[in-house]
């Protein structure tokens, strides 16, 4: 088979639909896709190479796959377990945080059991249920990757002039300042600005948070405050503040600058970990509208992605459950009544 070809149109295919409409989830996949068969591509080319040092090479890069990929993966489970008991201290129980419990602990089993099958038991069924479960485990992470890289191309810069800059909101102080993760949002979309007003258009800025039961004002009005202080002109804010979701901040968002400009080109700002779900939810509310990212803290990027996957799971729960339950059927068909 041309590995290089699959890659070819992969790529081809992931470019058309970034181009198109960079809040698909399939984006990621065909990357990921596009950039394995060109791996597979060179491995094979090297493997025809008759050369001895490059076949010594190979075989070097061979076991340290082996060593390295059941290390990723115990890595992997320990991450999936600490970052659900740190989603549950800082969001409640929720059965997403469990499954994600749940997925570190039988990582850990299957490893173990992995290697008691290969010291002990060399059971044909224990390998055909191993199997089943690394491939469950794999999807997962697939998708965590997909999500991840389709989150990085949101980091790229806009080119085209808007008429409206939304900013998303997040949780106050105690004091009724904007948090930090607020606060990077609202610089995002102040160099946005200032970038837009080089290019001589004039947008204005959304803002867009209801008030929380434990805040002192809505966070639209927090946000505000922080904007004038900065020295946007009252006259380019526009407050929207009875949302309390994503949905609800991208829905009421929309309602108010239709009734400005009927027809406009805006976007949104929020963290990088957050802005492919919302991309997700703009696209499933008929909006035109795209995601800037702005930065992240490192010690807080981990915990948010992948609660931020969770949700994205959840969204497609069902397409997933039917993408899961078909490859089970198949893999089962073929390791009973072919393999």
């Amino acid at each position: 088979m041309d590995f290089s070809y699959w890659g070819s149109i992969c790529l081809a295919v992931f470019i058309t639909l970034w181009l198109t409409d960079r809040r698909r989830f399939l984006n990621g996949y065909f990357l990921i896709a596009g950039l394995l068969c060109f791996v597979v591509a060179v491995w094979q080319w090297l493997e025809i190479t008759q050369a001895p040092w490059m076949q010594a090479l190979l075989l070097v890069v061979s076991l340290a796959l082996t060593g390295i990929i059941p290390v990723a993966l115990a890595l992997f489970a320990l991450a999936c377990v600490l970052y659900s008991h740190r989603l549950i201290r800082h969001a409640g129980s929720n059965p997403g945080y469990v499954l994600l419990e749940m997925v570190g602990f039988i990582i850990w089993g299957m490893l173990l059991l992995t290697l008691l099958n290969s010291l002990l038991f060399h059971s044909q069924f224990i390998w055909l249920i191993l199997g089943l479960l690394f491939i469950w485990i794999g999807y997962f992470m697939i998708g965590f990757l997909s999500y991840g890289l389709a989150s990085l191309l949101d980091e790229l810069p806009i080119l085209y002039s808007v008429d409206f800059i939304v900013i998303l909101g997040a949780g106050l102080l105690a004091d009724g300042t904007v948090s930090k993760i607020l606060q990077r949002r609202l610089d995002k979309g102040i160099a946005i600005y200032q970038q837009q007003l080089k290019r001589g258009a004039h947008p204005q800025f959304v803002v867009s948070g209801g008030q929380g039961a434990d805040e002192i004002m809505p966070e639209s009005q927090a946000m505000r405050n922080y904007l004038e202080k900065k020295g946007i002109a009252s006259t380019q804010i526009i407050q929207e503040s009875t949302s309390t979701s994503t949905y609800e901040n991208l829905r009421f968002s929309e309602i108010i600058m239709t009734k400005i400009k009927i027809f406009h080109r805006a976007i949104f700002v929020t963290n990088s970990f957050h802005v492919f779900r919302a991309g997700v939810i703009a696209k499933r509310l008929n909006t035109t509208m795209s995601g800037v990212s702005a930065s992240t803290s490192m010690n807080y990027l981990p915990f948010a992605a992948f609660r931020e996957y969770l949700a994205l799971f959840m969204m497609f729960k069902w397409i997933n459950a039917i993408i899961l339950g078909g490859i089970t059927v198949v893999y089962l068909i073929y390791g009973l009544f072919i393999y």
